[in-house]
């Protein structure tokens, strides 16, 4: 009798532990890292956030990416002009554990970024670019 009431109560809490989980709210991931300000300049942008953070570049077919790792922020777009007049509209895209910042111009561009501190900020340049399309 007694492994009979030993194998319910195991099976129960089993199932009551099953139930939680299902039942659970689905928590998002907080963190403290978030874009301040954006400010556009000849032939870049700058993103200010309230502490460093891991910053990865990608180029793929004439857009240039850059992804702030463990970083939130919110969507917002614009537009500047390159030194030959070139408009690029950027746009930054909040993921679930990264803020995903693209640039597109109407030529295939390239960028670089740099690291800087700012009134207690920490702040990327992004110096953007048209990339050399044709061979010579």
């Amino acid at each position: 009798m007694l492994k009979v009431f030993a194998s319910v109560a195991l099976f129960s809490f089993l199932i009551g532990m099953m139930l939680g989980r299902l039942f659970e709210e689905p928590t998002t991931p907080q963190y403290s890292n978030t874009v301040v300000q954006l400010q556009t300049y000849a032939n870049g942008l700058g993103i200010c956030l309230s502490e460093p953070a891991q910053v990865q570049a990608h180029v793929e077919q004439g857009v240039y990416q850059l992804l702030l790792l463990n970083s939130k922020g919110q969507a917002a777009q614009g537009e500047f002009s390159l030194a030959e007049g070139k408009p690029v509209r950027w746009r930054v895209e909040p993921q679930e554990t990264m803020v995903r910042i693209v640039f597109i111009g109407l030529q295939p561009v390239i960028g670089q970024w740099r690291a800087r501190l700012s009134d207690e900020l920490w702040c990327v340049d992004v110096q953007l670019s048209l990339a050399n399309t044709w061979a010579e």
